[in-house]
């Protein structure tokens, strides 16, 4: 018996004495980005760890939550995670293709390192070469690939591997490409009606402020008239034209453009925005869950100037039959759609949704 016990004991030293340093123990420190890039710029993520190699993974999210343990989560496509490589001894990157939706999409992104075990990372490399393991991405590979090479589907973080500090990441559109200028004649014909602006039904993300001065911009630039406000809910034929925000337009429809028309002549025109959407009102880029507000009334304001028919995606041009979250048309040089490009997309990954026109005929 007590030959057995020596056995055992000794059995569970070597063990013990074969366990790698507390992953706890591991430090991360980051060297790069800074904390602003140009648009398709080249773009390194370097951390400085003791960690060992493979064991390093890099997470990129579209927004700035994070779950209990702190590491960066949110809705399925808005986030992804992948593997460093050993650079230097002390130094683990990953270089970001040029395909990249972080290289090609303006937008405001979060990233932090994170460690995770040896052996889960081991795993990952014999699944797919070149790879470490890291837990299921939530946007895929961001080369366009179904998940980062070598990631195992499901590996969590275990509670004693360290995470790194969340970093804010900004990709810049130069100023010179930013959306502005009339859209006539080039995008469509001008537009010379006039319309009230609706501050009823407002969402949360949208201020009255802000409403009012992006819809006189955007109208503008079709050569519409916004005139004052009103709290006239939009989208009811009752004699006035109308822009607003509306509980009654379906899910799946992010607005609605009617023209009411009388013996072949237009009498009323509205415009009925879905309130009960995740709207970006800007002026930042929205992120990879929201709808850009600026894209859609340029859309839909661009059917009240008299333009009708829509483009197919990927056009480029302000009526595109479809919008995803995350998406935009600001102008010809100032957009970005998921899938019209080898880009890889995380908002692509989400629903598009329809933007409407349609005509009804009053006594």
């Amino acid at each position: 018996m007590r030959c057995s016990m020596r056995s055992v004991l000794a059995s569970v030293g070597l063990a013990v004495l074969a366990l790698p340093a507390s992953a706890s123990a591991y430090q991360l420190s980051y060297e790069a980005p800074s904390a602003s890039i140009s648009r398709g710029a080249p773009l390194t993520f370097a951390v400085r760890t003791d960690a060992p190699a493979g064991s390093v993974i890099v997470r990129v999210s579209g927004n700035d939550d994070v779950d209990a343990s702190g590491l960066l989560t949110g809705p399925e496509g808005t986030w992804l995670d992948e593997p460093a490589t050993q650079a230097l001894e002390d130094l683990q990157v990953w270089s970001v293709p040029n395909r990249s939706i972080l290289r090609q999409r303006p937008g405001r992104y979060f990233w932090q390192a994170y460690v995770v075990d040896e052996g889960a990372a081991a795993e990952g490399a014999a699944g797919s070469p070149g790879g470490a393991a890291g837990p299921q991405s939530g946007t895929g590979g961001s080369d366009g690939t179904s998940g980062p090479a070598g990631v195992v589907p499901g590996t969590t973080v275990g509670s004693a591997q360290p995470i790194g500090p969340v970093q804010p990441l900004t990709v810049t559109l130069p100023s010179a490409d930013r959306g502005r200028g009339s859209l006539y004649p080039k995008f469509g014909k001008r537009g010379t009606r006039g319309f009230l602006l609706s501050t009823a039904n407002l969402p949360a993300a949208v201020t009255a402020s802000r409403f009012k001065a992006l819809a006189r911009t955007t109208a503008k630039r079709w050569g519409l008239k916004p005139r004052k406000t009103t709290k006239i809910v939009a989208g009811v034929q009752d004699g006035r034209s109308v822009a607003g925000f509306s509980a009654d337009v379906p899910p799946g429809t992010l607005g609605v453009q009617t023209d009411y028309m009388r013996n072949g002549r237009v009498i009323e025109q509205d415009l009925a925005l879905r309130a009960g959407e995740l709207w970006a009102a800007g002026p930042a880029y929205p992120g990879l869950d929201e709808i850009d507000l600026e894209s859609v009334l340029l859309h839909e304001l661009g059917h009240m100037a008299g333009n009708k028919k829509h483009r197919s995606r990927c056009a480029s041009s302000p009526l595109d039959e479809a919008l995803g979250a995350g998406e935009w048309w600001r102008g010809a040089r100032d957009k970005w759609f998921g899938g019209c490009t080898a880009t890889a997309s995380a908002a692509s990954a989400l629903s598009t949704k329809q933007l409407a026109h349609r005509v009804v005929t009053v006594d």
